[in-house]
């Protein structure tokens, strides 16, 4: 069964989201980290697969907590009726203090301007805010710097109107393995928080990991994991499907809408960056950079057509891309195409676009534009 969201439209492109793969991959995540708590990051459109079904489905699926990153991504979640402790995971404006407070989101503190600002909206609201802190242990993103930790709780771990729920940490080099760095930045941290515990300062939930960690790092747990793409169906890296397989949940999906015949000689595309050597049979589809396929791919990647690749040629435009479709054939115009998903025996995952382009799976589907219409397939 498939049910739509959002405009209907007859758009000839489309991503499906098969949510049995989700349920599998989160029910495998969940059996993994046993009594450890699961926060589900559903942030950036929840990886291109659409935040509020998806937290939705996380939910069902025995999520205890979900984690975003701006404060717009939760208020959409609360109009969904998600009532499910929301996370905002990353260093938001102190303008938006009044909303965390209203909203009951749990933010990331690290600094005195933004704990200050929460204290002030919780008591005009006559509300307590739940916070956790934000360590840096060497991403150098944001976060209190441990050798200031002491005197930052000294100053404002009372403050009436705030609630010290947990004290957290992201790792800088977990994806790629460097478990020399990971390790030294994981102590750091315990040993940070011990010696705040020992002056008094209490966090009931600590964590440290997101989707690598939960994969590989049970010894990382601590009270709490934040597994984010790879409830989606795809490891951080590649080393981890060897020693974790997924389920990607996510399908694009287009139509041939022209078929052209080009003599030897005929530059393709704007710039001319592919020229035919031959007389060729391209393809025109209606996807471009403005859907969040990637420009970068011009060239380079390639599509699913009659469960054989066609290659991308040509300058990928905003709205639409060529493929050389010689090959292909009986390719005629109105065929399914697939550019990331399975045909016949043949199969283009999100990792082999982010491979094409030197970049990472995350980037190739939280980029996927909100233009594209979600199917969402039910089993």
């Amino acid at each position: 069964m498939i049910v739509n969201r959002g405009i209907v439209t007859d758009n000839p492109t489309v991503a499906e989201i098969h949510l049995p793969s989700f349920r599998e991959n989160v029910r495998k995540i969940k059996s993994q980290i046993g009594k450890c708590r699961l926060l589900a990051v559903i942030k950036t459109n929840a990886y291109g697969h659409g935040t509020g079904k998806m937290a939705m489905e996380a939910v069902k699926a025995g999520a205890d907590r979900l984690g975003v990153t701006t404060v717009q991504e939760g208020i959409h979640l609360r109009q969904q009726g998600i009532t499910l402790p929301i996370h905002i995971l990353s260093s938001v404006p102190i303008e938006q203090a009044d909303l965390i407070v209203k909203y009951d989101f749990i933010p990331s503190v690290s600094t005195a301007s933004f704990v200050i600002a929460l204290d002030d909206a919780a008591r005009n609201q006559r509300k307590k805010v739940i916070v956790h802190a934000k360590l840096n242990t060497g991403l150098n993103r944001f976060g209190i710097e441990p050798k200031d930790a002491l005197s930052f709780f000294q100053a404002y771990y009372h403050l009436p109107h705030i609630e010290w729920e947990g004290i957290y940490t992201h790792f800088s080099h977990a994806d790629e393995g460097d478990w020399k760095r990971t390790e030294d930045q994981f102590n750091l941290f315990i040993d940070t928080v011990n010696n705040l515990e020992t002056n008094g300062f209490f966090f009931p939930l600590k964590h440290a990991g997101a989707s690598t960690i939960t994969l590989e790092r049970p010894d990382m747990y601590l009270d709490m994991v934040r597994p984010g793409i790879a409830l989606f169906g795809y490891t951080p890296d590649e080393r981890q499907e060897r020693i974790f397989p997924l389920q990607p949940v996510l399908t694009l999906k287009t139509k041939l809408t022209l078929i052209r015949n080009i003599p030897p000689g005929s530059p393709v595309g704007y710039g001319g960056k592919y020229v035919s050597a031959k007389n060729e049979k391209i393809g025109i589809l209606p996807i471009g950079h403005g859907d969040g396929f990637k420009r970068s791919l011009s060239n380079r990647g390639e599509v699913l057509i009659h469960g054989k690749r066609a290659p991308i040629i040509g300058t990928i435009a905003l709205d639409q891309t060529f493929v050389n479709i010689t090959d292909i054939i009986g390719a005629k115009e109105g065929d399914e195409v697939i550019l990331i998903g399975s045909q016949g025996k043949e199969r283009i995952t999100a990792r082999e676009l982010a491979n094409s382009i030197g970049s990472n799976v995350d980037e190739v589907l939280a980029s996927l534009m909100q233009r594209i219409p979600r199917k969402y397939i039910l089993n």
